[in-house]
């Protein structure tokens, strides 16, 4: 494949696909499935992560940072990361879900908030990636910068990352509610 190419298989075709096999009506076996869901559930959050949803093409990154694995930043805590890192884990470290659906639940520092009833009732994964993408440029890569740091994340920056991250994961679980729901009817 050149670079001029797409591979067919990406994060959107791979969300329609799987949504399709999830009926029960669409003749795939159980276990497929099952397996297949587990997948979904993962690429549906992916597909709200702004970083897995560009890449950044600069002087320093001719061929591209893959989603932000190329530039370093240093948070609060002194310890510099990967950018991608930082933002896949900015809801913290679990060793269990139950842990993260616990703290999602419960700890009002935690706590989703109530996702956008417009935004929620969008349901073509183009438009969550197109989405993603936007809020990457505006709120990931363009306050950090274009070459590969280590940049030093501000409290004004990690603030807005952990809302952005917030607001996407909200909006992620009810489109992701919505698309299981109508598939399953």
């Amino acid at each position: 494949m050149t670079e001029a190419e797409t591979d067919p298989a990406n994060l959107e075709t791979q969300i329609v696909t799987l949504t399709k096999g999830l009926s029960t009506s669409s003749g795939v076996p159980d276990s497929v499935r099952s397996y297949d869901l587990v997948w979904l559930l993962h690429m549906v959050g992916d597909a709200h992560q702004p970083l897995h949803a560009t890449a950044l093409f600069s002087k320093a990154f001719k061929k591209g940072d893959q989603g932000g694995n190329f530039i370093e930043v240093t948070p609060a805590n002194g310890q510099t990361v990967k950018l991608h890192a930082y933002w896949d884990g900015i809801f913290g470290g679990y060793s269990t879900p139950y842990g993260a659906i616990k703290d999602g639940l419960l700890d009002k520092n935690i706590k989703l908030p109530e996702p956008d009833a417009a935004r929620a009732a969008i349901s073509d994964p183009a438009v969550w990636l197109t989405e993603s993408r936007q809020k990457a440029i505006d709120f990931v890569v363009s306050p950090v910068g274009l070459d590969k740091g280590p940049y030093e994340l501000d409290r004004s920056y990690e603030t807005n990352a952990r809302n952005v991250a917030r607001e996407q994961a909200a909006v992620a679980a009810a489109r992701l509610a919505n698309l299981i729901t109508t598939a399953l009817k």
